[in-house]
């Protein structure tokens, strides 16, 4: 009878787990066009078109949000039946609360109440997602109380990320996957699969997810737990394939290009050289060749890592061409550099152009297919090319390059969705000058950014509405820091002032605070723990992955295609730490027992 019931428990058990099997282990495979119409403040900033087509991110926030709907009911189901206890844990709990809270808050009282709720386009990562992410930590925290729990959960996400791996091997190799006539049929609607399929990353691998970056956070998480069960697993097609998977991983994560990833993945492996001195440090230390070697594999790549960033910064911030400023009056503009500054005059459908003080400048004027080209004699002015097509003078010097609209008497700056101005805005921020490109243009948008905080003490802006409140029409800014105007800026490129700018600083509160509980308590149950048992393993690989994770996320933000499995992998992670300090209290007392018989 006895283990009947308890076959009755664990089929329970398995049902309740579906919704976060299909959460960790689908919803990032999800590929599918959608047709988004846009909403109107999307489509004052986004593309020219009034609609967009997504492939990466829609979906999969609406089949995220239906299995998260489907696991709450479960669960709360559960608890009626009185088959799940809650576990008393106020430290998260609270914070949790007050997470939700200003999210809704934040949604409520926002300008943009429905991108609000749902998600700007192309990320869609609004109020119910946000909310969900939370409700399905909580849940997997009371529901996983077994070691077969977690294991079905990680061996799940292990097998998704293998098929993920696999595709963006594809697109490592140059043979993107979802190029070919199958990978076309399986992600387009019928009436589209002759359709042009292209993606904007070149031959930089992002697999299933929506954007190289996020396969470095992705790996970043990941990696760490793959490499944990090959060293724990005891089975050997188990640990080959995860050893396997690992390798996988790291190709791509080499192939994304990420360097979120690289800094995420360097701060986990400083955390497990940590654990693994401190729990194994007498067995490491017998074979003296062995830790030399590991020594000096870390030192080395901790060489070219820095070597990396150290060449990138200094590539990045040696700007050939800075833009000071474009002013306009009447007829004429002034572009205003580091180094010159050029003016032009249109008057009576003829250009002319002229230096600082105001000597006409001899120019080259050579009549092109597609409109009529223009360089100037004089040296200083050497870089610049210029080119008239039609009423619109397009102005470039090295690698940037910018239009103005040539309309009557007047003069307009081109900019984003077809804006035009002729006055230049400047915006609040943090003087970067001469290093916005540093860590492809995150100096610049952080340096926008972070003066918005200043109405977020409370209540943020709304989730998912950054793209709309930072201050796209900076087209000076973008400039100096993308070479064009056109740019749009639609992420921080930071999770922690994605959350700030978006729900409030109150809420990066409460979600710090609910990461300090889940570091104590993951400390304390898995790094601290002598008698370190499989839970206490499956925890530390979690806590590592969940760490580099965070780093990267000081780097790249949240997104729809990797945020549900960090969620998951923390709700998991807070059981295993609970699992694993109940084990070590039990060890402890049964120390103190057998002292005591003694």
């Amino acid at each position: 009878m006895a283990n009947k019931k308890k076959r009755t428990e664990k089929k329970t058990s398995v049902i309740d787990l579906l919704p976060y099997i299909f959460i960790v282990a689908v919803v990032p495979l999800i590929v599918y066009l959608h047709i988004d119409d846009l909403d109107p403040a999307e489509d004052a900033i986004w593309k020219t078109r009034d609609f967009y087509p997504d492939l990466l991110s829609y979906c999969k926030s609406l089949w995220f949000r239906i299995a998260s709907a489907f696991g709450l009911c479960l669960f709360a189901f559960r608890i009626i039946q009185g088959r799940v206890q809650l576990k008393q844990r106020l430290s998260l709990y609270v914070p949790a609360a007050v997470y939700i809270i200003f999210i809704i808050l934040s949604t409520v009282t926002s300008k943009y109440a429905s991108i609000a709720l749902s998600g700007f386009v192309a990320r869609y990562e609004g109020m119910l997602v946000l909310v969900f992410y939370i409700i399905n930590m909580l849940i997997l925290f009371n529901v996983i109380r077994e070691e077969w729990q977690i294991q079905f959960l990680l061996k799940s996400l292990l097998v998704s990320a293998c098929v993920i791996s696999l595709i963006g091997l594809t697109q490592f190799a140059g043979r993107d996957f979802f190029q070919t006539g199958l990978g076309k049929s399986l992600i387009l609607p019928a009436e589209f699969v002759e359709s042009e399929l292209s993606f904007n990353f070149g031959t930089m691998v992002y697999g299933t997810l929506s954007n190289p970056n996020y396969m470095g956070s992705y790996v970043a998480l990941v990696f760490p737990i793959a490499v944990m069960i090959v060293l724990m697993s005891e089975k050997v097609a188990l640990r080959s394939g995860a050893a396997v998977l690992s390798v996988l991983l790291l190709v791509n994560l080499v192939g994304s290009g990420s360097d979120a990833g690289l800094v995420g993945l360097g701060a986990g492996a400083i955390i497990a050289a940590v654990y693994f001195l401190r729990k194994y440090r007498k067995y490491l230390f017998r074979n003296k060749i062995i830790v030399i070697l590991s020594v000096a594999i870390v030192l080395a790549a901790g060489g070219f890592l820095t070597r990396e960033m150290v060449s990138r910064f200094e590539a990045e911030s040696a700007q050939t061409y800075y833009l000071e400023d474009i002013t306009f009056n009447k007829g004429s503009a002034r572009i205003i550099s580091s180094t010159e500054t050029l003016e032009i005059r249109f008057t009576e459908e003829q250009l002319t152009f002229y230096d600082a003080e105001g000597n006409n400048l001899h120019v080259n004027v050579k009549e092109g297919e597609t409109g009529i080209n223009i360089t100037f004699k004089e040296s200083a002015y050497q870089c610049y090319r210029l080119k008239v097509t039609e009423d619109v003078l397009e102005i470039r010097n090295g690698d940037v390059g910018f239009f103005i609209r040539l309309d009557g008497g007047s003069l307009r700056l081109v900019g984003i969705n077809e804006d035009e101005t002729n006055r230049i805005v400047k915006p609040e921020a943090i003087d970067v000058k001469g290093y916005e490109k540093v860590g492809s243009a995150r100096a610049y948008i952080w340096s926008r950014t972070i003066p918005l905080l200043k109405n977020t003490a409370l209540a943020g802006y709304g989730p998912d509405t950054f793209a709309i409140v930072f201050p796209q029409n900076d087209y000076i800014g973008k400039i100096n820091a993308y070479n064009t105007p056109l740019m749009i800026v639609d992420k921080p490129h930071n999770m922690y002032l994605q959350i700030a700018i978006n729900t409030g600083i109150l809420s990066l509160v409460a979600f710090l605070a609910i990461i300090v509980v889940y570091l104590v308590t993951g400390i304390k149950a898995c790094f601290l723990n002598h008698a370190a048992g499989r839970i206490s393993q499956y925890g530390a690989g979690i806590f590592i992955g969940i760490c580099a994770y965070l780093v990267a996320g000081f780097f790249n933000d949240s997104s729809i295609a990797v945020a549900p499995v960090f969620w998951v992998l923390l709700g998991i992670g807070f059981a295993c730490n609970i699992m694993a300090a109940s084990d070590m209290d039990g060890h402890r007392k049964s120390a103190v027992s057998h002292e005591q018989r003694q």
